[in-house]
C-alpha cells in the first residue's frame, strides 16, 4: 500500500502547478465497479498495486533470489474535444512520479489513451522491480 500513498502523493506534488487538475485518494472504482474517473474528469485516480514474486536463480547453497514485479495504473479522463493545452505537461508530471519509488532495480511508467464517446482516458502503468 506504501507504493500506492507514495505514487498519490508524487502526482500530487507534481500536478500541484497546474489548477486544472485534482488527484483523488480514493480507488477508481466504486463498489459497482463503476469507474470514478469517468464521471470527475481531470482528477488522477491511481488503483490498488498488483504483485508478482519471480524465481530469479537459484544460489550454489539452494537459497532462491525473487524478484517482486509491482504493477500499479492510474486513470485520468479529459474532453476529447477540448483537451487542456497543457495535457502533455500533465501526462509527463504523471510518468515522473515513478521516481518516488526508491532502491528498485527498475521503476517505468507507460501510458496509454482510449477514446470513448467524447472522453480520452489516459491508463498509467507503472511497474517497479525488486529484489
Amino acid at each position: 500500500m506504501a507504493i500506492r500513498d507514495d505514487l498519490i502523493t508524487q502526482i500530487t506534488t507534481n500536478l500541484s502547478s497546474y489548477t486544472n487538475f485534482k488527484v483523488s485518494s480514493e480507488l477508481p472504482f466504486d463498489s459497482g465497479g463503476n469507474s470514478l474517473y469517468l464521471k470527475n474528469k481531470r482528477t488522477v485516480y491511481v488503483d490498488d498495486l498488483s504483485e508478482e514474486q519471480i524465481q530469479l536463480y537459484r544460489t550454489i547453497d539452494q537459497g532462491t533470489v525473487y524478484q517482486t514485479e509491482t504493477i500499479v495504473q492510474a486513470f485520468l479522463t479529459v474532453d476529447a474535444k477540448n483537451q487542456p493545452t497543457d495535457i502533455e505537461d500533465v501526462i509527463q508530471a504523471i510518468l515522473n512520479a515513478k521516481s518516488v519509488v526508491t532502491n528498485t532495480q527498475s521503476n517505468e511508467a507507460i501510458v496509454s489513451s482510449d477514446i470513448e464517446d467524447d472522453y480520452v482516458t489516459y491508463t498509467f502503468e507503472y511497474t517497479i522491480l525488486k529484489t
